[in-house]
């Protein structure tokens, strides 16, 4: 009964305990450790002195307990909720109590359930004491003995019958068992908008028939409801009468019961009362006994235990559906994100695919020495430049948001100097500052301090925070960069003399494709830049906000963790890679890709290294011949292509021996974080990514060619 109760009510600790003029003992302690206590502390002696269940929520804002010995030291008792047990002539000896370490709030069907688990307990009192007299006296005891075992083993095996969906056969066998009935029947009383109806939950097979067959097989399995009032049945789960019928003539054999032709002789039909509540019953036909009010007292216990089980029955049902509600809910999030991730990576490499050839040939033309281009054809260019640049930081948006919201964005926290933060943005918007000009001023960052940040990301914070002053500031006006030591934190703040945002609306500002209106005129963006940057500040346990004043301006801050330790004299260094123009080495470059455009974008790209013999091929299949034949120093891979593609080329490459040491360089428009995590993975030297960054690319080969071997005389 006490595992029940710990159950039933998750609770660390339930007692059946027992009061005498000293003490207080436990019949059964499931959750402490101690066998009795002193009766001057005992919680129960006040439940019985009460008279009444008694709860205390919290015990450290009860008066009476908040010192108890109980409550200060061990157990520590937090909560407590005691219902009194009187198994004889209605005198409280003791109590089924719950406990708990902690405060917690115990509602009306708590204490309602409750109450009906201390019957059970007063009830296995009193058969215990009936057994002992018994016994005592005439050593007969078969009829009581198999009550008892049905009322024990419903207590005890309670959690292996509902997870068996066992329960309602079990007290249906005991039913027929203690009654010596050929037939039994229980089922769950459900209200309708009209009368109760009747879901049959286990039922004696009395089919003799295909007819009589196909209903039972319904009614077992609860997919056909009984309605009708007036029936023997009705009478039972639509007003909660007892029906006792112990000598049935001949004609009613044929009208009122669920099987005609079914020979009856007497009848006992029982409502399951959960106090005022009718939520079942139970039904017995041709007992061997005499069916009276003697009987019906008799079974009381087993009714009791019924609407016991039932609501407990009830109860586990609807755990278990908000279970696989919440599991089918997870199921759907999850495919859900499944497939806009799927969408995101898709919807990435097809536009990147042809943002490579047109950034690439924009850096080309621009940077091209053999026919340079005239000043208008320069600006026009950089146009283009601009204008792909600017649909691919759109593109980098959106996922840097979906990684955010999928919980994948990698951050690498380490104490960084936030001057050189400030001083990285600032280089690296000095151009559009200036055309627009803007003039910029940075106040003085504390020195020798740092903050815990990841270093990329911060400068990403800040690029948004100074795109934003740039864009939506007045001619010629003006930005001012603030870093502020606060006692565990520094905060940086970008105020712009813009024309501000009202108080009303400064809320929507963080909302994902909220741009309040400015979707309206030609200044570009998305709306998602000020949402990434939130989730960046906050995943970096930071905070961030904004102040303004409508025509006047605004200030967007945001803070970071102090770090405890301080600055480097030199924080930073710059690594410069010469590029190779030692004739005397040859380099052979192999390029596997089936898009036009992109094979003459590399070989322009290449073309400025002239020690690298290059060689373009547009499938897998045919590459790794050239390999085997001529083994190249690199080799460029795309991983979209026609036949095998580039993870399965790498496979096969490196479980060739003499192809293992070639070195692999991924080349793709999936840009996905989980696209390099896994590309990396699975052994390629690098990863790049489309749009090609034509620096980062000649910077590769340029390491690349200084440390190949060097060919030759």
């Amino acid at each position: 009964m006490t595992q029940l109760a710990r159950d039933l009510f998750d609770m660390p600790v339930a007692l059946v305990s027992l009061i005498d003029q000293e003490r207080q003992w436990f019949k059964s302690h499931q959750g402490l450790e101690v066998r009795e206590t002193d009766r001057a502390f005992s919680f129960c002696a006040h439940a019985i002195a009460h008279d009444g269940p008694l709860v205390i929520e919290d015990t450290q804002k009860d008066e009476r307990f908040a010192d108890n010995p109980l409550t200060i030291g061990t157990p520590h008792i937090r909560f407590y909720a005691g219902y009194p047990v009187r198994p004889l002539d209605g005198m409280a000896v003791g109590t089924l109590c719950l406990i708990d370490h902690r405060p917690r709030t115990f509602s009306e069907r708590d204490l309602k359930l409750l109450g009906s688990l201390a019957g059970q307990v007063e009830e296995l009192f009193r058969q215990h004491k009936l057994q002992v007299e018994l016994t005592r006296t005439t050593g007969k005891m078969h009829k009581e003995q198999k009550l008892l075992k049905v009322l024990h083993q419903g207590i005890t095996d309670y959690q292996a019958l509902m997870s068996g969906k066992r329960l309602w056969v079990f007290l249906m066998e005991a039913l027929r068992e203690l009654t010596d009935s050929d037939y039994a029947l229980i089922g769950e009383v459900m209200p309708t908008d009209t009368t109760n109806a009747l879901k049959i939950h286990a039922i004696t097979d009395l089919s003799w028939n295909e007819e009589s067959r196909n209903l039972i097989d319904q009614l077992g399995s609860g997919n056909l409801q009984l309605t009708d009032p007036d029936s023997m049945l009705g009478r039972v789960f639509a007003y909660g009468e007892v029906i006792i019928a112990d000598d049935i003539p001949p004609p009613i054999k044929r009208s009122g019961f669920l099987i005609k032709d079914t020979p009856f002789y007497n009848y006992l039909g029982v409502p399951i009362f959960s106090g005022k509540e009718l939520i079942g019953m139970y039904a017995l036909a041709n007992s061997k006994q005499p069916l009276n009010q003697a009987m019906l007292d008799w079974l009381q216990p087993f009714t009791d235990t019924c609407s016991l089980l039932i609501n407990l029955y009830s109860q586990m049902a609807e755990r278990e559906q908000v279970t696989q509600d919440l599991a089918k809910a997870r199921d759907q999030a999850e495919k859900a994100n499944q497939a806009k991730s799927e969408f995101l990576s898709s919807m990435s490499h097809e536009l990147r695919t042809p943002l490579n050839a047109i950034i690439g040939f924009s850096q080309l033309l621009v940077k091209g020495r053999r026919d340079p281009l005239n000043q208008k054809q320069r600006r026009q260019i950089g146009q283009i430049e601009n204008s792909g640049q600017h649909l691919l930081s759109l593109i980098n948006e959106v996922l840097d948001l979906a990684k955010i919201e999928a919980g994948h964005l990698m951050l690498s926290i380490e104490p960084i100097a936030m001057a050189n933060v400030i001083d990285d943005a600032c280089s690296t918007l000095e151009a559009n500052i200036e055309a627009a000009g803007i003039t910029l001023t940075c106040s003085p960052t504390p020195p020798n301090r740092l903050v815990t940040a990841d270093y990329t990301r911060t400068k990403q914070i800040l690029l948004n925070l100074l795109s934003n002053a740039i864009k939506y500031n007045c001619p010629q006006g003006t930005i001012d960069i603030a870093a502020t030591q606060l006692s565990d934190e520094m905060r940086i703040s970008v105020t712009d003399s813009g024309k501000g945002i009202a108080a009303e609306r400064q809320h929507e500002l963080f909302e994902p494709f909220n741009r309040l209106g400015s979707e309206h005129d030609a200044i570009e963006g998305t709306g998602i830049g000020l949402a990434i940057t939130r989730q960046l500040v906050e995943k970096m346990q930071g905070r961030i906000g904004v102040e303004s004043t409508p025509g006047v301006g605004a200030t967007f801050w945001f803070t970071l963790p102090l770090a405890e330790r301080s600055a480097p004299s030199n924080t930073t260094s710059d690594a410069h890679v010469e590029a190779n123009t030692d004739s005397q080495r040859s380099f052979a470059l192999l390029y596997i890709e089936d898009n036009p455009t992109n094979q003459r974008l590399m070989e322009d790209v290449v073309g400025a290294f002239p020690s690298i013999q290059f060689q373009t091929v547009l499938n897998a299949e045919r590459g790794l011949e050239i390999m085997r034949q001529s083994p190249p120093d690199v080799v460029l891979m795309d991983i979209h292509l026609p036949g095998m593609n580039g993870y399965q080329a790498l496979a096969v490459m490196q479980q060739d021996p003499l192809l293992q040491h070639i070195k692999v360089i991924a080349l793709s428009a999936n840009a996905m974080e989980r696209d390099l995590r896994y590309g990396l993975a699975a052994g390629f030297y690098d990863y790049l990514t489309k749009p090609i960054d034509i620096e980062q690319l000649s910077q590769q080969l340029n390491q690349l060619l200084n440390a190949a071997p060097r060919k030759g005389p």
